[in-house]
C-alpha cells in the first residue's frame, strides 16, 4: 500500500511539472544547462516536447501506483517502466533537437 502512495504521489507531481512545461512554457523548472542553447523560435517546441515527456513518466507512475494498490502486483511495474522510458526518450529527443 505504501508504494502504491508513493508512486501515486510521484506520478501526480510529474504531471504537474508536465502541465506547467507544456502549456505554461515554464522553461525555467528544468536546469539551465538542459535550455542554454534552445532559440527563442524553437522554446515552444521544446517545451511541448519536454512536457509531454514528463507527463508521459507521470502517467506512467500514477498508471502503475493504481495498479499495485488494486493487484498488489509486480507485473503492474510494468506501466512505470513503459511510461519512463518512453518520457525519457521524448525528453532525450528534445534536448538533442532543440538544445544544438
Amino acid at each position: 500500500m505504501v508504494v502504491a502512495i508513493i508512486l501515486g504521489a510521484i506520478g501526480a507531481l510529474f504531471l504537474v511539472l508536465g502541465y506547467l512545461l507544456w502549456k505554461k512554457e515554464r522553461i525555467s523548472l528544468l536546469h539551465q544547462y538542459h535550455y542554454d542553447k534552445v532559440s527563442e523560435e524553437d522554446k515552444k517546441a521544446f517545451c511541448a516536447v519536454s512536457g509531454k515527456g514528463v507527463t508521459v513518466m507521470g502517467a506512467g507512475s500514477l498508471i502503475s501506483g493504481v495498479l499495485v494498490g488494486i493487484t498488489g502486483s509486480k507485473w503492474s511495474m510494468i506501466a512505470f517502466l513503459v511510461g519512463f522510458l518512453v518520457g525519457l526518450g521524448m525528453l532525450i529527443y528534445a534536448g538533442i533537437r532543440y538544445n544544438q
